[in-house]
């Protein structure tokens, strides 16, 4: 029993970030993780559960206030303005 909730546990955990980012829509990303916030540069990044690669986003100085490093999934809502990924919200 034991091994077959742990299967079921192990394969729903593969299986869902997968879809994520298309699921949450355009102009939303997914993110397993926020890894950089540069206050300085206005930007921070995060790593995209669907490429497992890193996206930059820039950010105003109230929403990078929201920001923090570290585990746990993250969306975030931007707008392309010029091919530069400007976050217009964040969601932890």
């Amino acid at each position: 029993m034991f091994v077959r909730i742990f299967f079921v546990l192990l394969l729903a955990s593969l299986v869902t970030p997968v879809f994520a980012c298309s699921m949450a829509g355009e102009g939303n990303h997914v993110g397993k993780q926020v890894t950089a916030v540069d206050v300085d540069a206005g930007t921070f990044t995060i790593i995209d559960v669907e490429s497992n690669g890193p996206i930059q986003f820039s950010a105003s100085k109230d929403l990078l206030a929201k920001v923090s490093e570290g585990p746990g999934p993250v969306l975030v809502s931007y707008e392309d303005r010029d091919g530069q990924l400007v976050a217009v919200d964040i969601t932890y």
